[in-house]
């Protein structure tokens, strides 16, 4: 169940983030009597509270309060995904102690301060094991970490690091709660996509993406560790098709007249079809995956305006590469373009409607 759309935090990698602007939240009445008629109509057990930072739902532990009131006694898990570290609630947590469990997930993305500095998610690590050691404590025994290989400027040490600090997370499992603490890793590979401040960056080349993936998966394995990653061969197809140009319309077409289809599922994903539709039209896929864009370049998705300025983008940009912050939209704007570019809708609407700042 979507609670709110948008984000305030300022991933320079996140997509979602950056054209789902302004921050819009349903109300917490509005939540609860959507969820009663699915589950009514559906049979569903389980209810996740979607959005890209649930904990940053202003009426978050309302929300809670007010669904398990209705829902309780009815055996339902509940649960939040992509919480964020530095708001997690240990309130929040507690009053989830009362519905069926499912598993924490959260999100550092990165293991080390200049990393994190780069890429502005700044999490330091003594609160990722202070949080991992609240969350074991209070019951559950699964976390979910979600980190990213291949970003802007990294290097084989910042993904030892994401090795070093799983395995720090693991031993605060133990100690609160010995041996039934697991932990599941997931590595996902970082795709530049349009539209965010790393549009101008460019993707890892396979065999960097393979040793990286083999450092990790050396050492993310053994008692309550499960590690998961992403196929880094699907991750070049990702690059090509999201930052293609029309000339990928006739790539497409061969791949599928080949035989390509259902490639979502990994046993029909057929890497070499796509290698030889692109053979086929004289076209690499690192044109449009490994190639670093200039500064100047026009993208093939320019005319697609989301209300984000390019100019905000590439100041954005600028401050990755000196590995400065950007701090959260809710302490003060930072003139992306949102208000400028909705500025009558925003008159229209004052108060909370949004998390933006008011239009004089």
């Amino acid at each position: 169940m979507e609670i709110m759309r948008g984000c305030t935090r300022g991933c320079r990698f996140c997509h979602a983030g950056m054209v789902n602007r302004p921050v819009r939240e349903r109300t917490v009445s509005d939540i609860a009597e959507a969820i009663e008629k699915a589950l009514e109509n559906t049979g569903y057990e389980e209810i996740a509270l979607l959005s890209l930072s649930s904990s940053d739902y202003t009426q978050i532990g309302k929300l809670v309060d007010e669904i398990t009131s209705r829902l309780s006694g009815k055996n339902l898990t509940i649960s939040l995904p992509s919480l964020r570290i530095e708001s997690f609630s240990v309130d929040l947590m507690e009053k989830l102690k009362g519905v069926r469990q499912g598993g924490f997930t959260l999100a550092p993305e990165a293991a080390t301060d200049r990393m994190r500095n780069t890429i502005n998610k700044p999490i330091q690590a003594d609160q990722l094991l202070s949080t991992a050691r609240e969350i074991y404590s209070r019951g559950w025994s699964t976390l979910k970490l979600y980190f990213m290989i291949g970003q802007p400027g990294e290097t084989m040490e910042d993904v030892q690091a994401i090795a070093d600090l799983s395995k720090k997370v693991v031993v605060e499992g133990r100690k609160a709660i010995g041996k039934r603490a697991n932990l599941h890793v997931g590595v996902s590979t970082f795709v530049p996509k349009p539209h965010t401040p790393f549009q101008w960056a460019s993707l890892d080349p396979l065999l960097t993406v393979l040793e990286k993936q083999n450092l990790l998966k050396d050492q993310l394995r053994g008692p309550g560790m499960k590690m998961t990653w992403s196929n880094p061969r699907e991750t070049i197809l990702e690059a090509a098709l999201s930052r293609g140009d029309r000339n990928l319309a006739k790539v497409i077409e061969t791949a599928w007249r080949n035989g390509a289809k259902f490639d979502a599922w990994q046993d029909q994903f057929n890497y070499n079809i796509w290698m030889d539709a692109f053979d086929a039209h004289g076209i690499t896929p690192d044109f449009y995956g490994s190639r670093k864009r200039e500064i100047d370049e026009v993208f093939p998705w320019d005319h697609i305006h989301t209300g984000v300025t390019r100019k905000y983008l590439l100041r954005e940009y600028d401050r990755s590469q000196r590995n400065e912050l950007t701090d959260d939209c809710r302490d003060g704007c930072h003139a992306c373009g949102i208000l400028s570019e909705f500025s009558d809708l925003r008159q229209a609407h004052p108060g909370q409607l949004w998390l933006c700042p008011e239009v004089n």
